[in-house]
Formats: structure tokens, C-alpha cells, sequence
């Protein structure tokens, strides 16, 4: 049985019992961690500290052999409940979560996409657009898994890449790219997260809403 204590991002909750629930966790230096939280179901302290994409420091163990580990300590490091209360942000985590959660395997590490939520996050509560962060977020995400076909793409959009792989989102925002070379970035990231999994995450549709 090992005892690890790290900070990770809530990626998704769901009920394992009647008081109990499991949680997929990004953690900062183990990728991801599924864990059982005990006492979580309902109005409690560590209920709220399990909302989507809040940072939070914790304590887990696991068993050799088991499927779950199970969570010990939990207290919130950064809430984004703020984020999740903007119309123009809502929208949005659910898709970082759920795109974080498809492109880290559980036995890898996921130390980069870790900085990526935290970059993300922290350039949407100092206001930088919705959509801009989320193309921000696809570029470098497909990236690290090794699938965006930038050699490929019109030379506009290989400017964009480029200037997105060399300034942070906070700079990019001061002179943001036009409107239709962001569309045509989508495009780009859309069809090439398709083809690599086969499907669309299911949060996409979503996304709509951030114009």
C-alpha cells in the first residue's frame, strides 16, 4: 500500500454508494487517479471541495491490486466556482475536464497537461476570452499526445500556433487573433481530435455557446 500526498484538478465525480463517491483526479505528478471519497455524497466539506476543476491538495492511498485508491485528506487549494458561475466560462470547463481526462492515461504521467489547466484557468479569471482559451488549450493539449497536424496547415494558422507556443494566453489576449483564423484553428484541432479517438468528446457540443 503506498501513501501519496499531491495537489490535483477534479475531472469528474460520480456516486459509488450511498454516502460515497468516486472521483478522477489530475494530479500534479502521478497523471491520472481514480479514488473512492468517502462521506462525499451531499452537503459536507469535502462535497464542496469537489467541484469541476477546483485544485485541491490531498492524501491518497492505494492497495496493490485495487482499482480505486481512496482519498484521506482533501482540502481546496483554488476554487473555480467563479468560472463556473460566468455565462461565458460555464461552458467551457466541463470540456477542459473532460479533454484533460481522454488525453492522460491513468499510467502515464500528465505533469504538462497539469500546468495547461492551471495556465488556462488562471487566464480565464483574469479575463481572457473563452474561445481564445479554448483553442489555446487544443493546440497545446494535441500537442503533447503528439496528433496536431500543424506541417500541414494553411500558413495563417501556423503563424497562430506558432505565436501560441511561444506567448502565455494573458499576451496573446492583448492582440488576439482575428475571428476567422480562430475558426479556422477549430477546424483544424476538431478534426484532429476526431480521427485520433474515433468519436467527439461528448462536451463539445457545448461549446457553442462561447461564439
Amino acid at each position: 500500500m503506498s501513501l501519496v500526498s499531491t495537489t490535483a484538478f477534479i475531472l469528474k465525480v460520480d456516486p459509488l454508494s450511498e454516502k460515497n463517491l468516486v472521483v478522477a483526479l489530475l494530479t500534479k505528478d502521478h497523471g491520472v487517479v481514480r479514488a473512492a471519497v468517502r462521506g462525499a455524497r451531499g452537503k459536507s466539506k469535502r462535497a464542496a471541495a469537489l467541484q469541476l476543476l477546483t485544485e485541491v491538495s490531498l492524501t491518497y492511498f492505494r492497495r496493490e491490486g485495487a482499482d480505486l485508491a481512496r482519498v484521506d485528506g482533501l482540502e481546496i487549494v483554488a476554487s473555480a466556482f467563479d468560472l463556473a458561475s460566468r455565462a461565458e466560462t460555464a461552458m467551457l470547463l466541463p470540456y477542459l475536464a473532460e479533454s484533460a481526462l481522454t488525453f492522460v492515461p491513468e499510467s502515464e504521467l500528465g505533469g504538462d497537461v497539469f500546468r495547461l489547466v492551471r495556465h488556462v484557468l488562471d487566464a480565464l479569471e483574469a479575463g481572457v476570452p473563452a474561445p481564445l482559451a479554448a483553442r489555446y488549450f487544443e493546440v497545446w493539449l494535441l500537442r503533447f499526445a503528439g496528433v496536431l497536424p500543424e506541417d500541414d496547415a494553411p500558413e495563417e494558422i501556423r503563424l497562430l500556433i506558432g505565436v501560441m507556443r511561444r506567448l502565455p494566453l494573458i499576451a496573446l489576449s492583448l492582440k488576439p487573433p482575428r475571428p476567422a483564423a480562430l475558426g479556422a484553428l477549430e477546424s483544424l484541432t476538431r478534426e484532429a481530435r476526431r480521427t485520433f479517438l474515433g468519436h467527439e468528446l461528448k462536451s463539445y457540443q457545448f461549446l457553442g455557446v462561447l461564439g
